[in-house]
């Protein structure tokens, strides 16, 4: 006996897998922002501490705005921009 899934299971999972995919994806691409946003606060003479998304934008060109505390002052952090892999200081 022969089992067959309809139509409607088959699109499902396909969509479902599809998903899942651009999910690591976008996942790949935030943690190359990080790090580009760590490297852009080094230059900034600011060793990264911790590191927080305070913003998100989304779209076809989504941003990130991390701010970044410096292990070299208590009160000391940056605020970084991204555009994908290209981040800058935000004044």
């Amino acid at each position: 006996m022969r089992h067959t899934f309809p139509r409607y299971t088959t699109r499902l999972v396909v969509l479902l897998l599809a998903s899942v995919v651009m999910g690591t994806a976008d996942g790949a691409v935030a943690a190359e922002a990080e790090a580009e946003a760590k490297s852009v606060a080094l230059e900034a003479s600011c060793k990264p501490n911790k590191v927080e998304a305070v913003q998100r934008f989304v779209g076809n060109n989504p941003d990130i705005v991390y701010k970044i505390t410096c292990q070299n002052g208590k009160d000391l952090a940056v605020y970084v921009r991204c555009q994908g892999r290209t981040c800058f200081l935000v004044h």
